[in-house]
């Protein structure tokens, strides 16, 4: 019952929501009456669940389905109960009656739901079974039970094979009508301790249920016990309160979405009238945005290249240099060898495409993060974010080594090297005192024979390699 009123405030307060969040757009003069009309069928809707009458199958006293009554006890085993009707057996009175010789056993009686004991009835739509007893002259607890049949573990030629769902009733649980929720049936620990069955098959199973059952599962003394089943049938709602709940709540959302769509046939006119100017005016400032991108890519790229120029690079610098988690940073400058002579003697256009296939294998051999400006000439900088001395090194030869061995396609094939210069930016020096040392180590590469790699000797790191 918490569990419904919970449901409830949960629908309206949705449903509220809802019109917090779309009431403005509504038109109060034509649609407060058709609101008010809605919210009041809404509050009864809600408050009739409760009322709608269960669905039941009914077994005692009139069976919505064929049912078989078989008493059973031990005595046929040399027990000492005797199962036994009293009077006709349409008044359900059944008398379990012990004698004083023997142990006590078993004695109960079935309502059998199946005429082979294999094909039952699925209850799965059920959620309970009601039963009302009256136990005359005596005051002992009684075992409900339920039978369910599953050839997994179900063997047609034994009884005791289909699973066994109880509860046990006490005495002072009898008078009236008692309702037991199939969720608080469990498997008897006789039954599931004989059976080696996975997770899945040692839980209460519903759909197909072949029996049910009263009897003592308690020792009884000798004498007579006597059970008149006054009332028996299975029980559930016809449709969830979870799904009644669900349904209004969806049938308010159909309401809003045709409500909806009618406000968007309205406003349809007018939305055709502005999307012509809102479309000049998208069309101008994509115009708008593809200049100020073209402008700005003239601005900071070189183009013959497409690396960055000198304000492009400077940009970035400044960028990275003041966020800490750049750091460190190196620069590695370098300049093709003898490119003046390579020009006049292939010509501008040549030394053109050697500039655009040096800034290609750059891009193939640099990190993402790296930025690459050609400096001026055939003079390129390469700003390496969080990268010491030793690795710029490693990373200058390595570049070194691919310039040298790239062949250029001419009417002849070429080789070109390059010299580096490499130098790490020091914390808080001028970008321009770094660069000056970095250019340094650039000019002692040519000095010293060019294509090879020099690190600038401010730098505390030392054994930088080199390649005549």
């Amino acid at each position: 019952m918490a569990r419904e009123v919970a449901q409830r405030s949960s629908l309206l307060a949705t449903i509220g929501a809802i019109f917090n969040k779309n009431g403005a757009a509504m038109s109060p003069s034509r649609s407060l009456h058709f609101l008010l009309v809605a919210i009041a069928i809404t509050l009864l809707a809600v408050a009739a669940h409760p009322l709608i009458p269960e669905r039941q199958h009914s077994l005692v006293p009139h069976a919505d389905s064929t049912i078989i009554l078989a008493p059973y006890g031990d005595a046929m085993q040399g027990g000492p109960s005797h199962s036994e009707w009293v009077g006709p057996q349409e008044d359900y009175h059944w008398r379990c009656r012990v004698e004083p010789e023997g142990d006590y056993v078993f004695c109960g009686i079935n309502l059998l739901l199946s005429e082979d004991n294999l094909h039952g009835l699925d209850l799965t739509d059920f959620e309970a079974f009601e039963l009302q007893l009256e136990t005359p002259g005596h005051n002992q607890d009684v075992q409900f039970f339920m039978r369910h049949y599953d050839e997994r573990y179900s063997n047609p030629d034994d009884n005791n094979s289909a699973q066994f769902n109880k509860f046990d009733i006490k005495a002072g649980e009898l008078g009236g009508t008692l309702r037991i929720g199939f969720d608080e049936l469990s498997l008897a620990d006789w039954w599931s301790s004989a059976r080696d069955l996975p997770r899945e098959l040692r839980r209460p199973a519903f759909h197909n249920v072949i029996a049910i059952g009263i009897g003592y599962a308690q020792a009884l003394e000798p004498g007579h016990y006597d059970v008149i089943i006054k009332e028996a049938s299975f029980v559930g709602e016809w449709i969830s309160a979870a799904t009644w709940y669900l349904s209004i709540l969806l049938i308010w959302l159909v309401g809003l979405g045709a409500w909806g769509t009618h406000r968007l046939v309205l406003l349809s006119r007018i939305t055709r009238r502005h999307r012509r100017q809102l479309d000049i005016l998208s069309n101008r400032n994509a115009q708008l945005k593809e200049e100020t991108d073209r402008y700005k890519q003239l601005s900071t790229r070189d183009p013959l290249t497409g690396a960055y120029n000198r304000y492009g690079f400077e940009q970035r610098l400044s960028q990275m240099i003041h966020q800490n988690e750049f750091q460190p940073i190196s620069l590695i400058l370098l300049d093709v060898d003898h490119f003046k002579t390579f020009n006049d003697t292939y010509g501008h256009d040549a030394g053109d495409k050697v500039l655009r296939q040096l800034v290609n294998l750059l891009d193939q051999y640099t990190r993402k993060q790296d930025v690459l400006c050609r400096w001026g000439g055939e003079e390129f900088l390469l700003l390496c974010p969080n990268t010491d001395a030793k690795s710029a090194v490693v990373l200058a030869e390595k570049i070194r080594q691919l310039v040298s061995e790239a062949r250029i396609e001419m009417d002849e094939q070429v080789r070109l090297t390059a010299s580096f210069g490499v130098c790490q930016i020091r914390a808080g020096e001028p970008y321009i005192d770094a660069f000056v040392r970095t250019d340094r180590a650039l000019y002692q590469a040519k000095d010293q024979g060019r294509n090879r790699v020099m690190l600038c000797p401010e730098a505390t790191f030392t054994g930088a390699r080199t390649s005549g």
